[in-house]
């Protein structure tokens, strides 16, 4: 009896040490800063970082002109959606409740068009990247 119990023992500690231990994943770094559009911050939006391979996306809400994300080191394309509302204008979600209407106001070229890039540094944990968006020129 006190040998199955032992046995018995040994299984279960091993089968709980089978699952410790495994690959930690890629390492991610804090990425944080302000998306501003002709100096004045973007309140609700979305910026993406893209791995120039296509192998993996990281986006991150803005708020009040500030973002904070998790990206994995190397070279990536950046996007950035903006919203808000339009005044005067509302939509029906559900019979009998509406909201405002809102539309997309940051220029193609920072989005869909973008041509802006970071480098996301593998030996840091911490970087801050702010970007100033203009929408003339």
């Amino acid at each position: 009896m006190i040998r199955l119990q032992a046995l018995l023992l040994v299984c279960t500690a091993l089968v709980a040490l089978t699952g410790c231990g495994g690959p930690a994943g890629p390492k991610m770094v804090d990425v944080t800063g302000t998306v501003t559009l002709d100096g004045t911050p973007i309140d609700d939006g979305q910026i993406y970082f893209r791995a120039d391979d296509g192998s993996n996306t990281y986006a991150a809400p803005i708020l009040k002109g500030a973002y904070e994300a998790k990206v994995s080191p190397g070279s990536k394309k950046i996007e950035i959606i903006g919203y808000r509302d339009i005044p005067g204008k509302f939509i029906e979600v559900n019979p009998g409740e509406k909201s405002p209407a809102r539309e997309m106001f940051i220029p193609r070229k920072f989005n869909s068009e973008s041509t802006l890039s970071v480098t996301v540094a593998e030996d840091k944990d911490k970087m801050e990247e702010n970007f100033e968006l203009k929408s003339k020129g």
